[in-house]
């Protein structure tokens, strides 16, 4: 690409997940290969302050529901004046604002990023939304692919499924190193072993039943203890159900961590247990570059990346007892279990690092630009 581009991206997310990490990592990677980044967001949202931080165009765009018709016209301005060679939506609200403002103004290359997996409604609006106001649509997920070709009618030529991109490192611990530090993280004894979890304490993660399965095969794991890295509305239950099982000398919520590699390294098992509503996620991306062994369940984008006996096991979501088997399997045959580590090691690095990623949207900007 022989000049620099212009790239909006609009993104009303408050909160600092997994689709807020990829509007950043994305557009820090493209701020380094020389475009020029532009950021629409409400002003208090994690994503617009580290977007400041990182000299970027930023936009104060409240991005609510009850303001969607200030915004519009805030945004109509704000797009008649950058001109931007790319316009890239990712939330809900942002998205229905940002679209409709950009109609008739002629920007080269219009996307609508779908992350999630809860199905989009086959409305009038929605099929324009997807159909008609957008050049391509980017997807995180195969599921949420085939759910907008079938329901919405959308062409496949026009969508591209492009999961978030792991940024590899080169100063991750030991594994042994990690654990013991873990250990001593948590005032516990040296020798203590790991399985967990890292991402949103939330309901859809299926957490219940991981603390259900880990309960039940308690016994058959005595030096292995279950921690949770993460933070949300959903920690209040969690933590009654760890008391109703008498659970609490054994099971850690060790709240938000900024780096979470070194969990990763300490663990000899990460646990995703989706139950429905789950894009391909970033964690087991994570989890598998930093050679932890992945358990997920048959849900959403999971099994995507996580294809059963070759880069980790799957089971169905919602089972307790099944998920514990799979577990068990995991810790007690370290031989299967590292050959699935080293396949999922090597699948990563072909497919999903940040720099893979971000050849392929710029390839897709080409193609529609060049």
């Amino acid at each position: 690409m022989k000049r620099g581009l212009k790239i909006l991206h609009t993104e009303s997310h408050r909160q600092w997940g997994g689709q807020e990490r990829r509007v950043f990592t994305e557009c820090r990677w493209m701020s380094q290969k020389g475009h020029h980044i532009i950021l629409l967001a409400p002003k208090q949202s994690e994503v617009y302050q580290r977007g400041s931080k990182e000299g970027w165009e930023v936009y104060d765009i409240p991005f609510t529901r009850i303001g969607m018709l200030k915004d519009f016209f805030l945004v109509r301005a704000l797009l008649r004046k950058v001109r931007p060679d790319v316009l890239n939506t990712h939330g809900n609200t942002d998205s229905k604002v940002a679209l409709t403002a950009a109609g008739g103004l002629k920007i080269p290359c219009v996307i609508r990023s779908r992350h999630s997996t809860p199905a989009v409604r086959n409305s009038w609006y929605n099929r324009l939304l997807y159909c008609k106001f957008s050049d391509y649509i980017f997807t995180t997920a195969n599921c949420i692919t085939d759910q907008l070709v079938r329901d919405l009618n959308v062409s496949r030529d026009r969508i591209f499924t492009l999961p978030s991109g792991v940024i590899p490192r080169s100063d991750l611990p030991a594994h042994e190193d990690a654990r013991q530090s873990l250990s001593a993280e948590l005032k516990l004894d040296a020798e203590t072993k790991f399985i967990g979890f890292v991402g949103r304490l939330s309901n859809e993660k299926g957490l219940t039943f991981l603390t259900e399965a880990f309960f039940k095969m308690r016994d058959m794991i005595p030096d292995y203890h279950l921690v949770l890295v993460g933070e949300g509305g959903f920690l209040p239950r969690l933590e009654a159900q760890v008391r109703e099982r008498n659970l609490r000398d054994r099971v850690h919520f060790l709240g938000y961590r900024e780096n979470t590699c070194p969990y990763f390294r300490a663990f000899d098992c990460h646990i995703l247990a989706s139950s429905k509503y789950e894009g391909t996620p970033q964690v087991i991306l994570q989890a598998m570059f930093a050679e932890c062994p992945v358990v997920g369940t048959n849900a959403g984008g999971i099994p995507d990346v996580i294809v059963h006996e070759e880069t980790g096991l799957l089971v169905p979501p919602d089972n307790a007892d099944l998920l514990a088997e799979a577990i068990l399997k995991t810790l007690r045959d370290e031989t299967s279990a590292k050959r699935r580590t080293q396949n999922a090691l090597r699948y990563v690095h072909a497919n999903h690092t940040l720099d893979k990623m971000g050849e392929k949207i710029l390839e897709i900007y080409r193609k529609r630009l060049f």
